[in-house]
């Protein structure tokens, strides 16, 4: 019960300072930002995190747990190549529909990651952690005669770019085509790029 109510006073932190960081940007972010959104005491935030920039990094974990939670356990076993990888685009589609700032949030991410090797690290384990997905998939797909043989790290990269551009144009951009749209189109051009 205890570890519970833990869990749900941090996610409660993070889900408030998510909210603050992509208003405010990280540098004008106050604690006590985070203290007013989330209700808590200041205290209790500090009982969690030792600092901002403590909870910006356990934030980066969370945003990519909580924001994206089905992306990484998608079966391959039970589906083709094609339909994991447009599995994952109707997940990012749905985060991107309940909680654009979510996107927005990891603008925040690449902005820091500029200055702060810690950041830097975290945000770059999680781009290595995608990658070796979309490798996976692609391999997937290439041992069971779906897809061409290709060079796995530029197709993985080719996917993550395309998913990433689309996302980051549907946020600045107004446009015709939803994120939604664009994001379905460009995957199913991928898909037939990539079978044989």
């Amino acid at each position: 019960m205890i570890n519970k109510i833990k869990n749900n006073s941090k996610n409660l932190i993070l889900d408030s300072a998510l909210d603050v960081f992509v208003k405010k940007g990280y540098a004008e972010t106050r604690m006590e930002d985070i203290v007013e959104l989330s209700g808590l005491s200041k205290g209790a935030i500090y009982h969690h995190y030792n600092s901002k920039r403590d909870l910006f990094l356990s934030l980066i974990e969370h945003w990519e747990n909580y924001s994206f939670p089905n992306i990484f356990n998608k079966d391959l076993d039970k589906n083709t190549a094609s339909d994991v990888l447009r599995q994952i685009v109707k997940d990012i589609v749905n985060s991107f529909k309940n909680n654009k700032k979510v996107f927005l949030a990891e603008l925040e991410f690449w902005s820091l990651a500029n200055h702060d090797d810690d950041v830097r690290n975290k945000t770059k384990q999680l781009y290595i952690k995608l990658l070796k997905l979309f490798k996976s998939i692609i391999s997937h797909g290439i041992k069971n005669n779906e897809f061409k043989n290709i060079d796995l790290e530029i197709g993985s990269l080719s996917i993550m770019t395309s998913i990433q551009g689309i996302i980051w144009f549907s946020i600045f951009e107004e446009s015709k085509l939803s994120a939604e749209q664009y994001l379905n189109e460009v995957m199913e051009f991928i898909i037939k790029g990539l079978k044989k």
